[in-house]
């Protein structure tokens, strides 16, 4: 056969890949829907949420709920964990939508919208809900499109606490207070046509042709005060007056429209499609009987970053277990922050996935308690006769912790500090926040640390969460202190900090032990004096931070030790818990195996309806409504399998762009657009029958782009000028070319022609 294609025949085959020509920005709609209401809070209802406001909605035709929440509505104090609380539940009740037809529930992650939709008689009803962050409500509009006068309902309002509940014509206010904070919540109407009358427990539309309800809530805690606190109840009351009052003048057009321009430039900045088409059958039954769809993963994919947006903007605190919702009093675990793996998690697609001031809520926590002088963290260091600060597991938005100690956790959490840095270039926040807390850290391990019998630095008493005797040198405890260690040296030599310093760290640093010890049967040692148990199959893979997500395991680094992690791997099996279940997805990326990656995502997409604690893996996957069952409901598996795909899509941890690290043989063909590399790259990508065809890189910063992928070959790379441009082959694997600041290079990989060919 002749090795040569004319021009001709180049084009037509071209012509005749319509795949190739699709838009970087080509997705599918986005939604999850169901052909009835919800009957489950946790398993079947809908969440919404502006990052610190949020809702479930469950669509009822004859009585629907919504229940709310706010992320600072705790109990508890500085002295007593407490929980975090259910705020209360909105009612709608049609008296006269007996029978339905046509029903449909949905959750639209494009534009952060859940509608609900059915016939009564012969009158078609819609229901629209969304949390609006630039308004700071939850609005709900009712209509019966090309009808009037149609609506005719009844709004109650229930407070999850015994506060006082207050009617004025159309406004309802509940307000109590707690064991420290006050709350309160109000819920307006605006009737368009008919009447609006109001009882001693509910409001009545009569005859309306459209209704818009508007509910907000807040408390008066601040994290910033030593008392945590900020204003009474009367100015509380007032800020929530002023609040919705403001956004009930708007109108819905105007709040919508705000709405859909502040959540759509966030989201939109990901496009991620897999060459797949939209399946025709509701959510739930397509995680029952259609798993293998792509479909399904894109969609997990995407909720992750929706719920991130829904959880985690606004005030200076983390998303806890649950994210914002949850319907209890007395939650799991107390929806608290936990600080040995889930609060960490909530964070990890933050970056990568191009949420980056989402992370915001969560280093600025950091930051205010790291560096609270007479804080509950310092004072929790200074127990110990060190400086610094540190912690323990669980912990409330008061500061207060307890259970047992986790005293790495001051390194993992200034992890999320670093990375926001690594993909940001933001050299001011690493001068203002991030070096003075992970210094502060470094501080607390300097007093901390003693030496082993090899003259190695060694953290005493420490644990393997959660399972495992106390002992000197555990691996969670010396991979974490070397991660921060390294990442604060780098820090410190950016900022030019005082050399006497780096020299102390850097001598530190080269005399620590890394927790990385292979043991008898090829594993990561998880201990140095207890022994490892081949075949243990806990949950937690704390012995294994190093490879992900930190950076210190790697085939790039050290192939004898990322086996002996894919040992410690094989050992804990692929049966776990939610959470744990998408940790390994990262894991398997990480170790370049799409393939075990894609087959956890499959097993995470396990449909479940254990709502109870256990830790079986057996209940552990998705429920209906796609939120993460550790079981119970953990929003942490969410997040988790967003950075997982996005780990087996691109990796830049280890200082280059690695296009494609693992890509499952699942996915032959697909695109992404919009996803984050360290020192501020963001990448598009193309590939076709697995081998990359076309890329776009953006240059944030003007650094030099160093590109991997095994014998990578480029036809070109034009800036958007048109210009070619020069790039220097550094080996076989790897090209580096000079960016701009500001500027995007458009690569075309030589093996476009012969993949069609294939």
């Amino acid at each position: 056969m002749n090795n040569k294609i004319s021009f001709f025949s180049i084009f037509i085959l071209l012509l005749s890949q319509p795949f190739l020509f699709r838009s970087f920005s080509t997705q599918l709609p986005l939604k999850l829907w169901y052909k009835q209401p919800a009957i489950n809070w946790m398993t079947s209802a809908l969440p919404i949420g502006n990052g610190s406001l949020g809702a479930m909605f469950f669509g009822g035709v004859q009585t629907e709920e919504i229940q709310f929440n706010e992320k600072t509505l705790w109990t508890g104090s500085t002295t007593s964990r407490g929980a975090y609380q259910n705020f209360g539940n909105l009612y709608f009740d049609f008296p006269t939508h007996v029978a339905s037809s046509d029903y449909s529930r949905e959750l639209s992650l494009d534009d952060a919208i859940g509608r609900v939709s059915y016939k009564s008689g012969n009158i078609a009803y819609l229901r629209e809900y969304f949390a609006s962050n630039p308004d700071s409500v939850i609005v709900m509009r009712m209509t019966a499109p090309g009808k009037s006068k149609k609506l005719s309902f009844n709004i109650r309002l229930t407070d999850a606490h015994t506060g006082i509940k207050t009617f004025e014509r159309n406004l309802i206010t509940i307000s109590g207070k707690l064991d420290l904070i006050s709350y309160e919540a109000q819920v307006i109407v605006r009737n368009e046509g008919g009447s609006l009358t109001f009882s001693s427990d509910q409001i009545t539309i009569s005859d309306a042709d459209a209704v818009t309800i508007l509910l907000t809530g807040a408390t008066n805690y601040n994290p910033k005060t030593a008392s945590y606190l900020s204003g009474t109840a009367s100015e509380l009351h007032n800020l929530i007056s002023e609040r919705i009052t403001k956004a009930s003048s708007k109108g819905y057009s105007a709040l919508k429209e705000a709405h859909l321009k502040d959540y759509q430039s966030k989201f939109s900045r990901v496009k991620f499609d897999l060459d797949t088409q939209l399946p025709n059958v509701p959510t739930d039954e397509l995680v029952r009987s259609y798993n293998a769809n792509p479909y399904l993963d894109i969609l997990c994919f995407q909720y992750g970053r929706y719920l991130m947006l829904g959880s985690s903007r606004g005030i200076e605190l983390p998303s806890n277990l649950q994210g914002i919702w949850n319907n209890s009093n007395s939650p799991a675990w107390q929806c608290d922050i936990h600080s040995n793996i889930n609060v960490q998690m909530n964070y990890w697609p933050a970056e990568n996935a191009n949420l980056s001031e989402c992370q915001l809520p969560y280093t600025d926590y950091i930051a205010n308690e790291a560096l609270k002088v007479d804080g509950s963290w310092q004072k929790m260091a200074n127990s110990m006769n060190c400086r610094g600060w540190t912690m323990k597991t669980q912990s409330n938005i008061f500061a207060y912790s307890d259970w047992r100690w986790n005293r790495p956790a001051n390194a993992w959490y200034c992890m999320n500090l670093w990375q926001h840095y690594a993909y940001t270039l933001d050299k001011d926040f690493l001068k203002k926040k991030a070096f003075p807390v992970m210094k502060s850290a470094c501080d607390f391990w300097f007093d901390r640390l003693t030496k082993d019998a090899a003259g190695k630095w060694e953290a005493p008493n420490e644990w393997s969460p959660e399972h495992g005797g106390w002992e000197n040198g555990t691996a969670y405890a010396q991979q974490l202190i070397w991660e921060l260690f390294s990442q604060t040296l780098k820090a410190a030599k950016i900022l030019n900090v005082d050399t006497s310093y780096i020299s102390q760290l850097t001598d530190k640093l080269s005399n620590l032990d890394n927790g990385l010890k292979i043991g008898s049967w090829g594993q990561i040692r998880e201990w140095k004096v207890q022994q490892d148990v081949k075949g243990n199959v806990h949950r937690h893979l704390s012995h294994l931070i190093g490879l992900y997500p930190g950076n210190q395991i790697s085939y790039f680094q050290d192939s004898l030790i990322a086996e002996a992690a894919k040992t410690s791997l094989i050992s804990r099996g692929d049966a776990s818990t939610g959470w744990s279940r998408t940790w390994k997805i990262a894991c398997w990326a990480r170790l370049l195996d799409g393939d075990h990656a894609y087959k956890l995502i499959k097993a995470a997409q396990n449909l479940s309806y254990v709502s109870k604690v256990t830790y079986d893996g057996a209940g552990g996957g998705i429920y209906e409504n796609l939120l993460g069952a550790h079981p119970p409901f953990q929003i942490d598996m969410n997040f988790g399998i967003t950075a997982g795909i996005t780990e087996m899509l691109l990796q830049s941890n280890l200082g280059f762009i690695y296009i494609l690290p693992a890509l499952p043989a699942a996915w032959p063909n697909g695109n992404y657009k919009g996803l984050r590399a360290t020192n501020n790259f963001t990448v598009d990508l193309k590939w076709k029958r697995g081998l990359p065809q076309h890329a776009i890189i953006y240059s944030g910063s003007g650094d030099s782009c160093k590109l991997y992928y095994p014998s990578i070959r480029l036809k070109s790379i034009v800036d958007e000028k048109g210009k070619n441009l020069t790039f220097v082959q550094k080996d076989n694997n790897q090209i580096v070319f000079p960016t701009s600041k500001g500027r995007k290079y458009t690569l075309k990989f030589v093996n476009i022609i012969s993949s069609i060919r294939d």
